[in-house]
């Protein structure tokens, strides 16, 4: 009798552990870092039910449903209303939701909840956050007191982006080598937009053949990438001569060799004269 309850509390064990073999795993969500306002967006669950069928797949912006997919039901997929979400049911199902003309109001937190069906019910949660930018409509502007500098004076320069939000991102190239601005502030504009002020100071500006590149890269996030550009001139720079020294020496010493054959057939002609 002892060995037959040993056998059936085997069997149990093995049944439960095929039970939880065969449901939801490695649960991933896809939501995007940050998309352009006005864009569309696909949110997308991928999932492994190891055989076992999909109960639900529900989709929540701070904790408000907005969609689900029971695939029991007909038709399976339901939208909710939540302030300023639109989705594309046709483009959405069991793994994905696709958001249209996504605006300021959607940045938050997005979570999937999936479920496995009968008779585990298995459910997993992913949560992401996600931004909706403003992206810049132009190119940053280098700004500086003039354009030309002696060899010892020190060089100010100012880089501003263009309006966004949230602001750029400004990098600072002097000769293609990147700096350390001396300081960096962000200035409020109108309707939520900012704009990006970064500060460099150069006080022993390297010249190379009396020129130094300036560059500002303003970035955000993969959405926008913009590059300007601003050439230092050095004021004191001496002119080099031209043609170059050696080629003056061999051009003259050409000259003078050209000049001093001529006069010698000159005076030999002449004693030739005398002489007949």
């Amino acid at each position: 009798m002892g060995g037959e309850n040993r056998l059936l509390r085997l069997l149990l064990l093995l049944f439960s552990f095929s039970q939880a073999s065969n449901g939801l795993r490695d649960l991933e969500i896809k939501v995007p870092e940050a998309v352009r306002r006005g864009s569309s967006v696909e949110l997308t669950c991928d999932y492994d039910l190891e055989g076992a069928l999909l109960y639900s797949i529900k989709w929540y912006k701070d904790d408000q449903e907005f969609f689900n997919f029971v695939a029991k039901e007909a038709p399976p997929t339901r939208v909710f209303p939540v302030p300023g979400v639109s989705v594309d049911e046709f483009q959405s199902g069991n793994k994905s939701v696709m958001l249209r003309n996504v605006q300021r109001e959607l940045t938050g937190i997005y979570k999937c909840e999936v479920s496995g069906d009968q008779p585990t019910f298995h459910t997993d949660v992913k949560t992401a956050p996600m931004l909706v930018v403003d992206v810049p409509q132009e190119t940053p502007r280098i700004e500086i007191e003039k354009n030309r500098f002696k060899l010892d004076e020190p060089i100010r320069a100012n880089c501003s982006s263009a309006l966004s939000y949230p602001a750029a991102n400004i990098t600072w190239f002097v000769n293609g080598t990147q700096i350390t601005p001396r300081r960096s502030w962000i200035k409020e504009e109108g309707a939520g937009l900012e704009t990006a002020i970064s500060e460099i100071r150069i006080y022993r500006p390297v010249f190379t053949e009396g020129k130094l590149n300036l560059r500002c890269v303003a970035s955000l996030f993969n959405l926008y990438r913009r590059i300007a550009e601003l050439v230092v001139q050095q004021s004191d720079q001496e002119t080099s001569p031209w043609p170059p020294a050696s080629v003056r020496h061999s051009d003259s010493a050409s000259a003078a060799g050209r000049g001093g054959s001529l006069a010698a057939a000159a005076l030999l002609a002449a004693i030739i004269s005398i002489i007949r």
